[in-house]
C-alpha cells in the first residue's frame, strides 16, 4: 500500500512471520553491531523485528528508538515490547524517518536502517537524520532493494545509492541479487549535502538500476 506521502506500507505479515525468523534471525544482523548498554535506532522498525532483538542486547542499560510512520505496527511492536517487559527499552515513534527530531544529536551508537530508503521518498532527509544523531563513533547499516521501477520516485538508482554513500565513511559494503547494503560511519570534517541530487536527476530523467 502506499500513503499519500508516496511511502509505502507493508503489512506486518510481510516483515514479521516465521519464514523470515527461520531464514534471518534479526539477532544474526543486529549482534554485530549493538552491545549492552548502547543506544540504537531501528528506522523503518515495522513491528519490531530487529527492535526486539537489539533490546535484549542493549538491556535496561540501553535504549532503542522504534521509528516507523505506519501508526499500526508501532501500536504492534509496543503491544509486544510490553508482553516481552522492554517497553521502557523501546521508545517508539510513528513518524517519517526523515522527521525524528526526537533523538538527540550524535546520541546513537547504531543505526539500523535496512529496506527503509526504498520505501520512501525522501532519501535526502532520512540520510541528514542518520548523520545527525550518530554518535561520531557509531555506525549505521543501510541497505535497500534493487529491483524497482526507474520511475518509481521511492527507487534508489545505483547512482543514487554511490551519492548516499558519499555522505559517510563507508566501512564495509556487500551486494546480492536483490539488494544492496552498506555499513558506514560519520565523515571526518562533516558531511557533503545529499539534497541536491534528486533535482540533477530530474533533469535527465532516472537511471537504470
Amino acid at each position: 500500500m502506499v500513503t499519500a506521502t508516496g511511502d509505502r506500507k507493508l503489512p506486518p505479515v510481510v516483515t514479521n512471520n516465521v519464514l523470515r525468523y527461520l531464514l534471518s534471525p534479526p539477532e544474526r544482523l543486529v549482534k554485530r553491531y549493538v552491545s549492552s548498554g548502547e543506544r540504537a535506532a531501528d528506522l523503518g522498525c515495522g513491528a519490531g523485528f530487529h527492535s526486539l532483538a537489539m533490546a535484549r542486547i542493549v538491556g535496561e542499560s540501553g535504549r532503542v528508538f522504534a521509528v516507523d510512520f505506519d501508526p499500526a505496527v508501532i501500536a504492534r511492536l509496543q503491544r509486544r515490547a510490553e508482553r516481552r517487559r522492554c517497553q521502557r527499552i523501546i521508545t517508539a515513534r510513528a513518524t517519517s524517518a526523515s522527521e525524528i527530531d526526537f533523538i538527540d544529536d550524535g546520541s546513537i551508537d547504531f543505526v539500523l536502517a535496512e529496506g527503509l530508503l526504498c520505501c520512501m521518498s525522501d532519501h535526502a532527509g532520512a540520510i541528514r537524520q542518520i548523520q545527525r544523531i550518530l554518535h561520531p563513533r557509531g555506525r549505521a547499516y543501510l541497505s535497500t532493494v534493487k529491483l524497482m521501477r526507474p520511475d518509481d520516485p521511492r527507487t534508489v538508482t545505483r547512482e543514487e545509492w554511490e551519492h548516499l554513500l558519499s555522505s559517510f565513511r563507508l566501512l564495509d559494503r556487500g551486494e546480492a541479487l536483490m539488494s544492496r547494503w552498506a555499513l558506514v560511519g560519520p565523515r571526518e570534517g562533516g558531511a557533503p549535502a545529499v539534497g541536491a541530487f534528486r533535482a540533477r536527476l530530474g533533469a535527465r530523467g532516472p537511471c537504470c538500476c
